[in-house]
């Protein structure tokens, strides 16, 4: 009997991890980060491996990565999505509205009603799936959210001059957020913050195409992918002056809060994604 007869499992935990913007009927544009895990059942070959480790990883990274990463996930089912080419229309439940434009590459249309992990992971299985080698016999996918026991908020955005997926306008991220006042740990602050900026879309000044201080604002740039555009309540954004970088955005996150706590350094640590952020310091002289 040859010892590779039998089926076994090869397992890959956090094989990648997806950084998108959803749109959502009740939430509106969330931005949602999921680390990935990929279980492999299969046979062994000759070499008494069912697929090298360092392979399986690239391959189902730059698969996974290619369907859905910094992409807008889009329900088309959902009873407020009105797909037209490349211009999405969605209307929330509440009737909170966007505008979407940008080119296909950007997104990622889905035949449901919402955008729900499990759902999620068995699309990504039927296409990733068939690109594996002809003895692995199935792969299962699970999508889990990172888990975050301090702050964490999520936001979307875009980077008009990144000359990576970046650059697709609304998608996201959920991270972390750590402040601290002259070294001591404050994470009331910090979930204050991630309280009010739950949702938020964070949006460069530059990028405006309406008046800053309308009710709706409208955001678009050109960028080597092709024509972006948004149009959104001003309620659900922030304005940055710069790019919104993590590094820009804790940095903003620094200044706010070191004008609330003069003559005290203020320092905030900003994830973006997992694993990967910007640190940010402040201080504001206290008053004479």
């Amino acid at each position: 009997m040859n010892p590779n007869d039998h089926s076994l499992q090869l397992f890959v935990e956090h094989v990648t991890h997806i950084d998108c913007g959803v749109l959502d009927a009740e939430a509106g544009l969330r931005g949602a980060t999921w680390l990935v895990d990929a279980t492999l059942t299969g046979r062994r070959g000759e070499d008494g491996m069912l697929f090298d480790f360092g392979p399986a990883k690239r391959l189902l990274k730059a698969e996974i990565d290619a369907l859905v990463d910094h992409r807008l996930l889009v329900p088309a089912r959902a009873p407020g999505a009105t797909i037209d080419g490349y211009r999405i229309d969605f209307t929330t439940r509440s009737g909170d509205r966007y505008r979407y434009v940008g080119p296909a590459s950007a997104t990622t249309v889905f035949d449901t009603a919402a955008i729900e992990p499990r759902a999620l992971a068995r699309w990504l299985e039927e296409r990733v799936g068939p690109k594996l080698p002809a003895n692995v016999e199935a792969l299962k996918i699970d999508l889990r959210a990172e888990s975050i026991s301090d702050a964490a908020y999520d936001y979307t955005h875009g980077l008009a001059a990144h000359d990576g997926n970046c650059q697709r306008l609304a998608h996201g991220h959920r991270c972390r957020l750590a402040v601290t006042i002259d070294g001591v740990a404050r994470a009331d602050i910090a979930q204050a913050w991630a309280k009010a900026w739950q949702g938020v879309f964070i949006g460069h000044r530059a990028d405006l195409t309406t008046p800053a201080d309308a009710e709706r604002l409208g955001f678009g740039y050109s960028a080597p992918q092709g024509e972006f555009a948004l149009d959104i309540a001003a309620a659900r954004c922030v304005l940055l002056d710069g790019p919104p970088t993590v590094e820009n955005i804790a940095d903003h996150i620094a200044g706010e809060l070191a004008a609330r706590h003069p003559g005290h350094l203020v320092a905030v640590r900003a994830y973006e994604g997992v694993g990967k952020g910007a640190i940010a310091t402040r201080s504001h002289a206290a008053r004479a």
